[in-house]
């Protein structure tokens, strides 16, 4: 026999319900509703981190990483939200001199997202810190491969949110890199070509520097970073 007229709607019914490929029901704008609501608690977790409640912080955007999780049909939003989360955790740690924890969450930020420029800086200063030079290079050039114009301090998302941190920018980021480069030996140009070097890196924060030796180096190097942290 045939289905019967019910038959055929209980038919329809269960495909109202339950869509045709599987999908939660959530139109376009109830999933706008859930990223801008996911995307607005990132400002406010920077707020407390930028008022010194590292703590509160660290609760803050480990809860951020939590609500990601549930964001439904919008991987590609939870890989950035999550990413700018572990972020800030990174740079919470690092402040509390955890930097292994620091360093574990920056690697986590910049594998769900290789286009956050301030999750391979503050990674590079983590390194930087416990002397793993090589790194230090390979995170410093990956940053200023992605922004040439980096500053947290004007960090914001597209729409304009404000992620915003510290004070560091581009220059720290080639003093950062200079400085590894200067524990590597590689000084100037006789030791590694242009610009894989700290001379180099120097002169282009100081077009009027010129390489003499290595104590020359050193002493205009620690010159530029008391310069940029205003001492």
């Amino acid at each position: 026999m045939g289905f019967s007229r019910y038959c055929w709607l209980a038919v329809f019914v269960a495909v109202g319900l339950f869509g045709c490929g599987g999908g939660n029901g959530l139109g376009p704008k109830d999933l706008q509703q859930q990223e801008t609501k996911l995307r607005d608690r990132l400002p406010l977790d920077w707020d407390l981190y930028n008022a010194g409640s590292y703590t509160d912080a660290i609760a803050a955007f480990t809860a951020t990483l939590t609500k990601a999780e549930t964001l439904q049909d919008q991987p590609e939003v939870q890989r950035e939200v999550k990413s700018e989360a572990y972020d800030g955790i990174g740079w919470t740690y690092f402040r509390q001199q955890d930097l292994n924890s620091a360093a574990d969450a920056f690697r986590r930020s910049t594998t769900l997202n290789g286009q956050n420029t301030d999750a391979w800086v503050g990674w590079a200063g983590v390194c930087l810190a416990q002397r793993q030079y090589n790194d230090v290079v390979q995170y410093c050039l990956q940053a200023l491969d992605r922004d040439q114009k980096y500053n947290s301090a004007y960090r914001t998302d597209t729409s304009e949110r404000r992620l915003a941190h510290d004070g560091i920018d581009a220059r720290h980021v080639r003093v950062m890199l200079a400085q590894a480069y200067v524990q590597l030996g590689r000084y100037s140009a006789t030791e590694k070509a242009d610009p894989g070097n700290a001379a180099a890196q120097l002169r282009i924060l100081r077009s009027d520097y010129r390489y003499v030796d290595p104590g020359q180096l050193i002493r205009a190097l620690s010159d530029m970073a008391l310069t940029l942290t205003g001492q």
